[in-house]
């Protein structure tokens, strides 16, 4: 785990800032050295006033350590590449790692991990950890990155009236934003697909249509990857297929499933896609938006 000490030294020594100048007035030299080595922690009012010394502002030091600690720190991304990817044993082995932990955080992140292995047909959520996941959320007035990430996971779980009350409160007091983290924008993203997908298997056919339009407005300006586009053809594509002009919709949908496709996607992707699918589309349509065959490569 990379400690904030080391982003710290890697500011100063890139500026050629020596320990006395940078400590001079606000800690010791010992204690600045034992502290960009990981062995000793710091108030934040010292932080701060560190930073300022060096001409650092608080925004690019914490972007530079959740660059440098996404990959040993951050295990999200690495719950979600394993999920997405329909990668079980994987998410399995998260599960056993989690279990043996003991605590409010690491219960939480058990259920997730469960969660996400329920989606893909391989666990169950019991009635006591739904509960758990209710109170937990109705307790919470500051919403953070891990908060939202886990309502994206619930929300196929949770009561339709609990979960839609719950996401419209989010979004009247602006918690839904994308200045969390540099990868919200993915955040942002997952749970307006996932709340669309919940009122499609609803049949709230034209909440989801409203939902879709604002996720498209929202996103038509940003030049996301790929994945976001296909996503959103893929969302509007079943939306206006469950509405009834089924064949636009199939031809958003295998839009989306082409972009997977020609741009190299885990072939697992679209087998969950494939599945999910299944739900709504008859035999034969799954065939047509699944159909590359008169795409050259």
């Amino acid at each position: 785990m990379i400690k904030i000490g080391q982003i710290f030294k890697e500011f100063r020594t890139s500026k050629h800032i020596t320990l006395l100048e940078a400590s001079r007035g606000i800690v010791s030299i010992p204690f600045l050295s034992r502290f960009e080595r990981g062995l000793t922690d710091i108030s934040f009012t010292h932080l701060l006033e560190l930073l300022n010394r060096i001409n650092v502002q608080l925004s690019e030091f914490e972007f530079l350590y959740q660059t440098r600690s996404t990959a040993s720190n951050d295990l999200l991304p690495s719950f979600q590449h394993a999920y997405q990817n329909g990668d079980i044993k994987q998410l399995q082995s998260y599960l056993r790692d989690w279990q043996k932990q003991t605590g409010k955080f690491a219960k939480l992140q058990t259920i997730q991990i469960k969660m996400m292995l329920a989606t893909l047909g391989a666990a169950s959520i019991t009635d006591s950890e739904l509960i758990i996941l209710k109170e937990y959320f109705i307790s919470i007035s500051n919403w953070t990155f891990f908060e939202l990430y886990l309502f994206g996971h619930s929300l196929p779980f949770l009561d339709k009236t609990f979960m839609f009350n719950l996401f419209e409160e989010l979004r009247k007091k602006k918690i839904i934003y994308e200045d969390f983290r540099h990868d919200s924008f993915s955040l942002l993203f997952y749970l307006y697909n996932n709340i669309i997908l919940s009122m499609l298997e609803e049949h709230s056919i034209k909440s989801a249509e409203i939902l879709v339009l604002q996720l498209e407005d929202y996103f038509k300006n940003q030049g996301k990857d790929y994945y976001h586009h296909a996503r959103i053809f893929n969302l509007k594509g079943l939306t206006i297929y469950l509405k009834g002009k089924k064949e636009k919709g199939l031809s958003l949908i295998k839009k989306a499933n082409l972009i997977a496709h020609l741009t190299g996607q885990d072939p697992k992707f679209l087998t969950n896609e494939r599945n999910y699918l299944a739900k709504y589309l008859t035999a034969e349509e799954l065939v047509y938006v699944f159909d590359f065959s008169d795409v050259q490569l």
